[in-house]
């Protein structure tokens, strides 16, 4: 028998690593609900990989339920062995992670870490590893996500476990990215690479070249990023992975607009924009309205730069993302520079620098640096633009960023070559300018060429060294022709560029009303802060809720009064009253789950917690018997209703990717449905656990036979033991509102 349950993992454990999840997930309930003879050890096992077949199909709720249950064991058999342990607490842990809920995915998964150690389940290390090095980058503690990467690194290297190894890789030189230490990062880019084309995975290889493609792009290789953006784009396209298409066409766009291709840079922001708007991506419509602001700010149409650069801070208001907001501030700092308006551009970069320094985002640090150092030097602040120059300068160097290294170094050279420096120098103003000169020429960068050779003509000219100065003015008249005719040649196509931009404009604002139509859609069929949360990207919301009550409201004898009414009749007196049931949850704080037929479903003590909980639906209960009276279907008596209350925890979620849906499961969820089912006429039937909650009393005290409260004073009346369908014998009770 111990041969066939182990089978039974084995079997699960290979469905899930290729990626059957369906097949997992059948195979597991059919041995879970066939009553085998199974130890417990293998039962909570398969409860876990139940669970992971549903995270990986992206159903977080029924993952959690699962979840919950092999959790459970952990409580009711303490002789589980320590791999037993690992597994069900590191899932807990990954479920978390998806949830967002970093701080408390990490108790999870260091006590799986604990376990695994017992063990020396060297691969399940690896994993842990993997897994709180992913939650440290998400809470932008990258020195500590790296200690974690390369631990698992070093084990999956150890075990020669290759997708491992690559995933490991990727992560560390996502880590190296945040820093801005670009070098390092291409070195575990290009290793990941090499090992997925070993393994043969497409959805990865493409990942990867994207990866690979904004390395190339910060570092101001544009002819490498496009080549790598393109390889990844092609991938993804044969594959019909649309969500990653946004992004690509993005990067693709943001090389155009830096290579000066005005055109191309629209074309492929148009492509991307339209992609998000239709997912309904918000972050990827803020960045491109800050993208196509930028293009407006090189058409010097600086109102209308300002203007859409504005609409994104405006949307990031109430949807804050801070690399997001540092981008946006430094976008707009650069127009007021462009428009010689010094205090608002100081203003928009030491803000933009005051981000970058808070996610320590270092090659936005150094850029922003540089920028303030421009702004001191138009204003004509020396020695500050030469100590933010140097400071930038030695970041980039740092970074291996040698184009904006070359630009600081530049900077430095005219702002020695400036007599009214007190530091002025012939000698460094030289030594500088030409070390750029040599860079820029490197990268092929006309336009700063030309600017290093007309600042080194007018120095060599006013120290009398005219062969120098005519050599350098030659190659900057040269140059600047060409890079003079090039815009010529661009002037044609602005024209109709800037209708194209217009038309985009006309569109983003038809978008921005949409998000704005669905903002109230969601808030009027969800509960508001769920409806927020989902308008600001969560794709999966699923939560635990301790204390909850439930109603459920059903017509007494509904089918048998509207057999023979029209539908529109029905339909008609059904909405008049589930109307003003809504205005009545609306007034007391319940939440109205759904209605289901002649039934109505509310909680209290969701999303947000109520110490009341059970006083409120209770309230709730008196006033909808009360509201049913005023109703009537046509040539019938007044409407007469059920009424059912328990308490107790839920699982609330939201369910459906357009047609959202916010509903509640669990035991309690059934128990109050039950109560109604069970109970009379313009009766409140509720639970022994539900009364006791209600009167704060514990389970040993007697039930009074009144009770006060701020809506009047109520009677209890002792049912006694009913036996309830699918929960045996309970003791209920009915409540009755004293009447003045």
């Amino acid at each position: 028998m111990l041969l066939l349950e182990a089978e039974y993992l084995g079997i699960v454990e290979s469905l899930l690593q290729f990626g059957k999840f369906e097949e997992a997930e059948e195979y597991c309930l059919k041995i879970l609900h066939n009553d085998i003879d199974i130890n417990i050890e293998i039962k909570a096992q398969l409860y876990v990989f139940l669970s992971q077949a549903y995270w990986r199909m992206a159903d977080i709720l029924e993952a959690e339920k699962y979840s919950i249950i092999a959790m459970s064991y952990i409580d009711k058999h303490k002789d589980l062995s320590a791999k037993c342990k690992s597994m069900i607490q590191g899932n807990e842990g990954a479920i978390l992670i998806q949830k967002k809920c970093y701080h408390e995915s990490i108790i999870y998964l260091l006590e799986a870490l604990s376990y695994s150690k017992e063990n020396d389940d060297y691969l399940s290390i690896a994993k842990y590893n993997i897994n709180l090095g992913v939650v440290y980058n998400a809470l932008s503690e990258i020195k500590k996500a790296l200690i974690f990467y390369k631990e698992g690194l070093k084990l999956a290297k150890k075990l020669q476990n290759k997708p491992i190894m690559a995933n490991c890789m990727v992560n560390i030189g996502i880590s190296y990215v945040t820093m801005s230490n670009y070098p390092k990062a291409l070195t575990y880019y290009e290793l990941a690479l090499e090992l997925q084309v070993e393994l043969g995975n497409p959805y990865r290889i493409a990942d990867i070249n994207g990866n690979i493609g904004v390395i190339y792009s910060n570092i101001s290789n544009f002819p490498k990023a496009l080549e790598y953006y393109n390889k990844a784009l092609q991938i993804d396209e044969e594959l019909g992975n649309r969500n990653n298409l946004s992004k690509h066409y993005g990067n693709i766009g943001v090389v155009y607009s830096s290579l000066s291709d005005l055109q191309k840079a629209l074309e492929y922001y148009r492509k991307a924009l339209s992609i998000d708007e239709e997912h309904g991506n918000i972050f990827g419509v803020i960045r491109h309205l800050s993208n196509i602001g930028e293009i407006y700010k090189d058409l010097n149409e600086f109102e209308k730069a300002i203007l859409y650069n504005n609409q994104a801070l405006e949307i990031l208001l109430n949807n804050p993302q801070l690399e997001l907001e540092a981008t946006v501030n430094g976008t707009l700092g650069s127009i007021y520079y462009e428009m010689d308006d010094f205090n608002q551009a100081l203003r928009y970069f030491k803000r933009t620098l005051e981000i970058a320094v808070k996610i320590e985002i270092k090659a936005q640090i150094a850029r922003m640096t540089g920028n303030i150092g421009d702004v001191y030097l138009r204003l004509e602040q020396w020695n500050n633009a030469l100590d933010h120059y140097q400071k930038a300068m030695m970041l980039d160097k740092e970074l291996g960023i040698e184009v904006g290294y070359a630009s600081w170094l530049g900077k430095i050279g005219e702002l020695y070559s400036h007599t009214e420096f007190e530091h002025y120098s012939i000698e460094k103003a030289e030594s500088y300018l030409l070390k750029a000169l040599a860079i820029q020429k490197k990268y092929k960068i006309k336009q700063q060429q030309y600017e290093l050779h007309k600042y080194l003509s007018t120095l060599y000219e006013n120290h009398g060294n005219i062969n120098k100065a005519y050599l350098h003015f030659k190659e900057f008249y040269e140059l600047e022709k060409q890079v003079h005719n090039e815009s010529a040649k661009k002037q044609a196509v602005e024209l109709d560029l800037i209708r194209q931009i217009e038309k985009i404009e006309r569109s983003n604002k038809e978008t921005i009303i949409r998000f704005q139509e669905k903002e109230k859609i969601l808030h009027d069929i969800l509960p508001i802060e769920i409806a927020n949360r989902i308008v600001s990207g969560e794709t999966t919301i699923a939560e635990k809720h301790e204390h909850v009550s439930i109603i459920f409201v059903d017509i007494v004898e509904f089918t048998k009064i509207v057999i023979h009414l029209n539908p529109e009749e029905v339909v008609g007196t059904l909405n008049d009253l589930f109307i003003d049931f809504d205005a009545l949850a609306l007034e007391l704080g319940i939440e109205k789950i759904k209605t289901l037929g002649d039934a109505y479903m509310a909680a209290c003590g969701i999303p947000s917690a109520k110490e009341n909980h059970t006083e409120l639906i209770t309230e709730f209960a008196f006033k909808a018997i009360d509201t049913a009276k005023k109703h009537k279907f046509p040539g019938q008596q007044e409407i007469k209703v059920r009424v059912g209350l328990h308490c107790g925890s839920v699982i609330a979620g939201v369910i459906g990717g357009h047609k959202f849906t916010y509903d509640l499961w669990g035991d309690t969820v059934n128990t109050a449905s039950r109560m109604e089912s069970h109970g009379q006429r313009e009766q409140v039937h509720v639970s022994d656990p539900f009364l006791r909650e209600l009167c704060s009393i514990s389970i040993d005290e007697e039930i009074p036979e009144t009770k006060e409260f701020s809506f009047g004073i109520i009677s209890i009346h002792q049912r006694g033991l009913i036996d309830i369908k699918g929960k045996g014998k309970m003791h209920t009770y009915f409540l009755t509102l004293f009447k003045e």
